[in-house]
């Protein structure tokens, strides 16, 4: 069976550790056929990630994961077999960089006012080019001893319920939608990025909704398909077995593609292998109906 993992990402996503030419080499020894790089809101990803995967033996899909709105919520779209050429996601990438450029003032207030202290010199100093990304935030709060008897910090301590993956959990419980810390940023609606995706010759799939909302998968999916959604990511990192059997079954009576992805970062997410989040074997063929529809390199 084909190991594909069509959702990971590269340096290029400032949340995330590889460059690209390490990122193919991992997929390499992970034994991962083809790999999709899907950095988030960027496609500069593309020409490293196929000339690399030339030198690796692994097929490469273009790909961006793109975060947009629909119905008031924050969601993730990946794009998947767009054109190589194309320039009109460097858009995209542009006032994506404006807007976590304006809010990170205010989630760094949010965080005082929560009792938190860090060195907001080192926070920048640690982004270097990039914008300040709130695992960082979270890095830098779990490690100064100021915060080391701090309440609201205990989960993420070592042996404590979310001490797991500390720095994304701390992004999720603090910035998610409805918690502290979150600021609201006016993301394009997800419409015009499935339109933008389709432009471009590409294939707009739903990215993780599990991680996204809770409970009424199916209805969301169900309101964003006339949108020109083409596929579900089924076989996810956030997706427990229940909701996978759920959502493969809906893309089945849909006609819709079902797809596979880690969603491997690095030391953000260290539960997430690159190479995880495979289908079942009689999933497989099913899962691996989009390496028809695109082209590979």
């Amino acid at each position: 069976m084909k190991r594909i993992d069509l959702h990971t990402h590269s340096a290029y996503s400032d949340d995330a550790d590889f460059a690209v030419s390490d990122l193919l080499m991992m997929a390499k020894a992970a034994e991962v056929s083809v790999l999709a790089v899907t950095d988030h809101n960027s496609a500069r990803s593309v020409e490293g990630a196929i000339r690399y995967g030339k030198t690796n033996g692994v097929s490469v899909m273009t790909g961006i994961e793109i975060d947009c709105s629909f119905e008031g919520n924050n969601y993730h779209l990946l794009g998947y077999g767009f054109r190589r050429d194309s320039r009109d996601f460097d858009a995209v990438e542009q006032n994506f960089h404006q807007l976590e450029r304006a809010a990170t003032p205010l989630k760094l207030s949010k965080l005082r006012a929560l009792g938190f202290h860090f060195d907001e010199e080192r926070l920048y100093a640690m982004a270097g080019d990039r914008i300040p990304q709130e695992e960082e935030m979270a890095e830098l709060i779990l490690d100064d001893e100021r915060n080391a008897n701090h309440a609201l910090l205990l989960p993420y301590r070592a042996g404590n319920a979310r001490s797991d993956m500390p720095l994304i959990n701390f992004f999720w419980d603090f910035f998610g939608r409805g918690k502290p810390c979150h600021v609201t940023v006016d993301l394009p609606p997800m419409a015009e990025m499935a339109a933008l995706i389709i432009d471009n010759g590409g294939i707009p799939v739903i990215a993780h909704i599990g991680a996204n909302v809770k409970e009424k998968h199916l209805s969301v999916i169900e309101q964003m398909r006339p949108l020109g959604v083409q596929g579900v990511e089924v076989f996810s990192s956030y997706h427990d077995e229940a909701l996978r059997h759920a959502l493969y079954q809906y893309t089945l009576d849909n006609s819709l593609l079902a797809t596979c992805g880690s969603d491997f970062h690095g030391k953000n997410k260290p539960n997430i292998a690159l190479g995880s989040s495979q289908p079942w074997p009689h999933a497989a063929p099913y899962t691996q109906e989009i390496l028809e529809r695109v082209t590979l390199y």
